[in-house]
C-alpha cells in the first residue's frame, strides 16, 4: 500500500493522520471583504429587481409613506445593511485573530505539556472582543427592525434591566465565573496554547470563553474548568523553565573529574545543531547533594524555553550516559547486603531458605523485582 496503509502478513494495516489535518479557525462562506462584496451586490442586484418587478405588479402606491410594501422595503434595507456590516466586522476580527495565530495547529500531542507555543495577549482576548462585537451588532439590527415594526423598544430596556437584576441574585455562580475570568485575562495570568495547573488539573488552554475554558491534558483528556473555581494557577509557559536531574553515582567518583565532564558536555550541547539553540543556561553540575545507602546523589541543571525542556532533557540523559561510560564514572544501582547465619537454633539454614532471605531483601528495595517473586515462590 502507499501512503494509506502497508501491507504486513497478508493484511492491510491503514494509516489515519492525527490530528486531523485541517484547516484550524471558524469556517464561514464569506473569508474575505472580496467575498463579502461579490454577495453583497449579487443581493442588491436581487433585490433591486424584485423591487422593479413589485413596482409593476402593484403600481406607485408602492411608494407611498406608511404602506406595507414601503415599511417592507425599509426593514429589507436595515437588514441588508446589517448584514453587511455584520460581515465586515466579522471578516476584518477574523483575519486579525489569524495574524496573532490563534487559529494555528496545535503542538503535537503525547509529550509532557509545557508548550510554549502559546498566542499573545491580544490574541487571547480577541476572540471574546469579537462574540461581544457580533452579538451587539445582532441585537442592534433587531432592535432597528423591531422600532421599524412600530415597537416600542424602550420598555424592553427598562425591562431588560429588571430582567438582569432578577438573573444575578439567582445565578451567583455564573456571574462570579464570568467576572472572575474577566479580572483573569485582565491580569494575564494565562494565554491560549499556555500550559497550566490549577490545581487538581493542569494541561494547555485550548478555548476560552465567558464562563470557562479548556485545558488539555498532554494524554488527551479535555477539562473544562469555571473561572470561579479556580483557587491558585501556576502558569509553566513563562519566560524561562530550570531542569534539574539527579544522577545516582558510586561513591569512589571523582566528583572533581565529574565537574569538569558536565562542563565540557555542557559546552557540547550548546553547538548541538537542533537542541542547542533552545538552551538558556548550559548544563552545569550542582555537586552532590545527597548521601544513600548505596550511592551519592549528584545534581545537574540547565535552562530552557518553556515547552523545550522534555525534547532537551532526552538528549542531556542520552549523553550523560555516553560520556560517563567514556570516563569510567559508573551509576550506581539500588542495592543491600543480607548477612545470613549458617544456622538458627540447632537447625542448619538450608540453601533455598538463604535465597528466599535474600529476595526478601530485594523486594523491599524493588518490589516489581521478578527474581525476587520468583525466588519467595520457590521457597514456599
Amino acid at each position: 500500500m502507499d501512503g494509506d496503509g502497508d501491507e504486513e502478513g497478508g493484511g492491510t494495516v491503514l494509516h489515519r493522520p492525527f490530528p486531523e489535518e485541517v484547516v484550524p479557525g471558524p469556517r464561514h462562506g464569506l473569508n474575505s471583504f472580496e467575498d463579502l462584496a461579490r454577495r453583497a451586490a449579487s443581493l442588491l442586484a436581487l433585490g433591486i429587481s424584485a423591487w422593479l418587478l413589485v413596482r409593476l405588479w402593484v403600481g406607485p402606491e408602492i411608494m407611498d409613506e406608511g404602506s406595507f410594501w414601503n415599511l417592507t422595503g425599509d426593514i429589507i434595507d436595515t437588514v441588508f445593511l446589517g448584514y453587511v456590516f455584520f460581515h465586515a466586522v466579522r471578516i476584518w476580527m477574523d483575519r486579525r485573530i489569524r495574524e496573532e495565530g490563534v487559529y494555528d495547529m496545535p503542538a503535537e500531542p503525547g509529550d509532557e505539556g509545557g508548550a510554549a507555543g502559546a498566542v499573545s495577549r491580544l490574541g487571547t482576548l480577541l476572540p471574546l472582543v469579537r462574540s461581544f462585537v457580533l452579538i451587539t451588532v445582532f441585537a442592534a439590527v433587531a432592535l432597528i427592525v423591531a422600532a421599524q415594526l412600530g415597537v416600542n423598544v424602550a420598555p424592553l430596556f427598562a425591562g431588560a434591566g429588571v430582567v438582569g437584576l432578577a438573573i444575578g441574585f439567582g445565578s451567583q455562580t455564573l456571574v462570579r465565573d464570568i467576572l472572575s475570568g474577566m479580572f483573569f485575562l485582565l491580569d494575564d495570568a494565562f494565554r491560549k496554547g499556555e500550559y497550566i495547573d490549577v490545581g487538581e488539573v493542569k494541561g494547555t488552554v485550548e478555548k476560552i470563553s465567558l464562563r470557562s475554558f479548556q485545558l488539555r491534558h498532554h494524554l488527551g483528556a479535555l477539562n473544562t474548568i469555571p473561572f470561579g473555581e479556580i483557587r491558585h494557577l501556576t502558569n509553566y509557559s513563562r519566560d524561562w523553565v530550570m531542569m534539574k536531574l539527579p544522577l545516582r553515582l558510586t561513591y569512589d567518583t571523582d566528583v572533581d573529574k565529574l565537574r569538569k565532564v558536565i562542563k565540557k558536555l555542557g559546552q557540547e550541547l550548546l553547538e548541538h545543531p537542533l537542541e542547542g539553540r533552545k538552551f538558556v543556561q548550559p548544563l552545569k553540575s550542582q555537586g552532590v547533594y545527597m548521601m544513600e545507602d548505596s550511592a551519592m546523589i549528584v545534581r545537574v541543571k540547565f535552562m530552557t524555553r518553556p515547552g523545550d525542556q522534555w525534547t532537551t532533557r532526552k538528549l542531556v540523559y542520552q549523553r550523560i550516559r555516553e560520556v560517563f561510560a567514556e570516563n569510567g564514572i559508573k551509576f550506581a544501582h539500588r542495592e543491600v547486603t543480607v548477612h545470613i547465619p549458617d544456622r538458627v537454633g540447632d537447625r542448619v539454614l538450608t540453601d533455598a531458605e538463604k535465597q528466599a532471605a535474600a529476595a526478601g531483601a530485594r523486594r523491599v528495595i524493588d518490589p516489581e523485582d521478578p527474581d525476587s517473586s520468583a525466588s519467595l515462590a520457590e521457597a514456599r
